[in-house]
């Protein structure tokens, strides 16, 4: 007779099962509050109970309520199996979590950083095992807790009654919790360490080679363009104009709509062209990087990677040869985190919306409210009517956008009617005159476009520096507003490099792309002037001059938008997607006859998707010394990272400043500095926050270190009355009214009206005056300063 073990032994239902999961959320409680104790008393805190400890409780709540759906599950299938089983296995798990959730919470608040993928190596570089030697402890404690909390909420059955259906409710909190952004300080550190690891284990296309810095190669200055260029015995100034979606389409020899850009069109006869070249990139801003570093992509964009990735770019090694150097864009540098590339490239002078006056006229808004910015036109104004000669060598380089969705430009109806009178021509196809009438906003905004490069040019043309400056013209990347042949049209853009030092214009046949342009200009300045190279680069280019139309081995990887590197070019071959082409005359695709080397080019490819996020990820590039990297984490910047995340969580800067001015106004100076400094590292073209730390250093009596703030503040953002305001306060409470004539012709020159900028000066002036009067009549020692330094 076969005999029933779990006879007398009871099931355990789902109010159990319940009751396990509160008992577990109630021990995350305990971990957070003993997390944010440990970090208040080691001064990285300001409280223990703050708006991050709450957070925290969401992200442990919502980490409960995913556990609790798995788990569910598993659960009363044991227990179908056998009565406690499923209770008991639920339980072990449960405890094993908060012992890994609390040895990662110790290890967070002793080294300030959390473990996630490769976490073992973090674990040798601090200690090692020591990690795990109060595990015995914390295990016990962990039990204790829950057979504590398991017996409190026995008397809450009626609660959890109401709770059905229970999965559905944690699936509903798990889901809310996606949604609110996660910092270190308050995030579940376990739920972190697993997605990680698993997002890990998940990448199939992972970096394997043995080089620590594979693209790292000794860099040979190529001297393809010397041969067409009679330098002088001064370094020539250097401008770069990058037109936003200006693609091959309306530049070059069998450009379709050449006629929408004359003046351009005009230059390929008096220039070295180009008609076989590439972006490599599908977007305005991730050009910038591919033209000026010939850098790698990153996931999203070089300029949006966030791992502080060091280089070698044309800003930096022209700036270390002597060139002052300025970026000019009408629009907001902060999108893409333009504006923070080149605050690391340490541009003399960046110039976007914010330094624009009322002289200027911005964009019309579109159809939401927006603005995007200083039209082409008034972008080359800026510039020529802030020029002022100087003795250095130049490089000045424009982004332009006046080419781009929405297509709202100046006299519009004047440039509609531009393209009414081209149509008319009777030189298009049928199909083209279709097009063009279905987006004459297009075609008006690059006539507009080319005749704000004509005046520009004609207008530099009067300039000295003339005779000694190379122009390089190029396209972001061709417009997708429009359609294209096939899967290389977006990256087919102009290169027209025109110069009164060229010998004779030429036509180069070489397929080439932005990515080469750093090498070829580094050569051509090396050829002559021997300027500082690095002795090893991780450029991607090789240079603008080949032999022949194609280079065997020569590799073009292009990225189409964030987070899609789709197509990549070796030889004369291209590959899209899984799709395999060979390149044929004018950048045709065509599939090839001959596929022996389609395995070969694939597995290349393959190969530099995994070297591109390995080498961006892991800061690869190029080896440099610690007190030279971008970004430099010790122990202090840890802890402050820590008490930045407490306070500050979402990716709203303007929210982070109103906190870091609510702080400063508590007297919390030194904190709000902090905030400050942060800010300015992700958004280093925020007006408001470096008016605010020129205030703070002014509160706390430090004029000079204010002074000079305030200073560089009104130069980048000349229009912008409240940089004058806090000037004129230091300079008042620092007895330095002498300089408020400065600021008062400055006030003029920007046409500022402000009635507290009048009455700042007034003040000045009137105790200037007081002081002359009693110094004349030698009654200095009564002279009464200001010391309210909150008016």
């Amino acid at each position: 007779m076969q005999v029933d073990i779990n006879i007398g032994a009871k099931r355990k239902e789902l109010k159990d099962f319940t009751r396990l999961v509160l008992s577990f959320f109630f021990c995350l409680v305990l971990m957070a509050i003993y997390q944010n104790a440990r970090l208040y008393w080691s001064g990285v805190l300001d409280s223990i109970l703050n708006k991050s400890f709450f957070l925290l409780m969401v992200h442990h709540l919502g980490f409960v309520s995913i556990s609790a759906l798995f788990l569910a599950f598993l659960f009363n299938f044991l227990e179908r199996i056998k009565p406690n089983l499923g209770f008991k296995t639920v339980t072990i798990i449960l405890l094993l979590i908060l012992v890994i959730e609390g040895l990662l919470t110790n290890y967070y608040v002793d080294y300030y950083e959390i473990l996630g993928a490769g976490f073992y190596d973090r674990i040798q570089n601090n200690g090692g095992l020591s990690l795990f030697y109060g595990t015995p402890i914390l295990l016990l404690a962990c039990s204790t807790l829950m057979y504590l909390f398991y017996r409190i909420t026995a008397n809450i059955y009626s609660l959890i009654n109401r709770m059905y259906p229970f999965t559905i409710i944690l699936f509903s909190l798990f889901l809310a919790t996606l949604i609110s952004r996660k910092n270190p300080v308050n995030e579940n550190k376990t739920q972190y360490l697993l997605y990680h690891q698993a997002k890990a284990s998940l990448d199939f296309n992972k970096y394997e080679g043995a080089r620590e810095y594979p693209l790292l190669k000794p860099f040979d200055p190529p001297n393809g363009l010397a041969d067409h260029f009679s330098l002088g015995e001064k370094k020539p100034n250097l401008v770069f104009i990058v037109m936003d979606g200006v693609g091959a389409d309306f530049i070059g020899e069998k450009a379709v709509y050449k006629a929408f850009m004359p003046y351009m069109n005009s230059l390929l006869k008096k220039s070295l062209y180009w008609p076989h070249y590439v972006s490599n990139t599908g977007e305005s801003v991730a050009s910038i990087p591919s033209v000026f570093g010939s850098l790698p992509f990153g996931e999203n964009g070089f300029t949006n990677n966030t791992s502080g990735t060091d280089r070698e770019t044309l800003f930096g090694l022209l700036k270390a040869n002597g060139y002052q150097t300025s970026f000019n864009f009408g629009g907001n540098s902060s999108l893409d985190n333009l504006g923070k590339f080149l605050f690391e490239e340490k541009i003399d002078l960046l110039v976007s919306r914010k330094a624009f006056g009322p002289s200027y006229s911005q964009q019309e808004e579109d159809a939401a409210g927006i603005s995007l910015g200083y039209p082409d036109g008034e972008l080359f104004q800026k510039w020529y009517d802030d020029f002022k000669s100087t003795y250095y060598p130049r490089l000045d380089v424009f982004l332009t956008q006046s080419t781009k969705n929405p297509f709202n430009i100046p006299q519009e109806k004047k440039y509609i009617r531009e393209v009414e009178e081209i149509l008319s021509s009777g030189k298009l196809t049928s199909r083209n005159r279709r097009l063009i009438s279905k987006n004459d906003e297009i075609f008006a905004s690059l006539l507009y476009t080319d005749d704000a490069i004509k005046n520009f040019m004609e207008q530099y043309r009067r300039k000295a520096e003339f005779q000694n400056t190379i122009f390089v013209i190029t396209g972001s990347h061709n417009l997708t507003d429009l359609p294209q042949a096939d899967h290389l049209g977006r990256y087919k853009v102009p290169l027209i490099i025109y110069s009164p030092l060229l010998r004779s214009p030429a036509r180069i046949g070489s397929l080439v792309a932005h990515t080469d342009i750093l090498p070829s200009i580094t050569g051509l300045l090396y050829s002559k002037y021997e300027i500082q190279t690095p002795n090893e680069v991780s450029w991607l280019g090789e240079g603008l001059v080949h032999q022949g139309f194609f280079k065997k081995d020569k590799i073009i990887p292009l990225y189409r938008h964030r987070g899609n590197i789709q197509e990549f070019i070796k030889g004369n071959h291209c590959v899209s997607g899984s799709s395999f082409y060979e390149i044929g005359a004018d950048l045709t695709l065509f599939r090839p006859k001959n596929e022996d080397s389609k395995v070969e080019i694939k597995e290349d490819f393959r190969n530099f998707k995994a070297i591109n996020t390995y080498v961006t990820m892991e800061n690869k590039l190029i080896p440099v010394a610690e007190d030279k990297k971008t970004r430099i984490a010790t122990p202090e910047s840890k802890s402050d990272m820590v008490w930045i995340n407490s306070v500050f969580n979402s990716d709203d800067y303007d929210n982070a400043y109103r906190t870091a001015r609510d702080l400063a106004i508590e007297g919390k100076r030194d904190r709000a500095l902090l905030l400050c400094q942060h800010i300015l590292e992700e958004v280093p073209g925020h007006a408001d926050t470096e008016i605010l730390m020129g205030r703070i250093h002014a509160w706390n009596k430090e004029y000079a270190q204010a002074a000079t703030i305030l200073e560089t503040a009104i130069k980048k953002y000349p229009v912008y009355a409240d940089g004058y305001s806090a000037l004129l306060d230091v300079y008042f409470w620092a007895d330095t009214n002498y300089k408020v004539a400065d600021v008062k012709a400055l006030i003029r020159k920007n046409r500022i009206e402000n009635d507290e900028l009048h009455k700042k000066i007034k003040r000045a002036e009137e105790k200037m005056k007081k002081e002359k009067t009693l110094f004349d009549s030698g009654n200095l020692g009564f002279l009464d300063f200001e010391d309210d330094i909150y008016e």
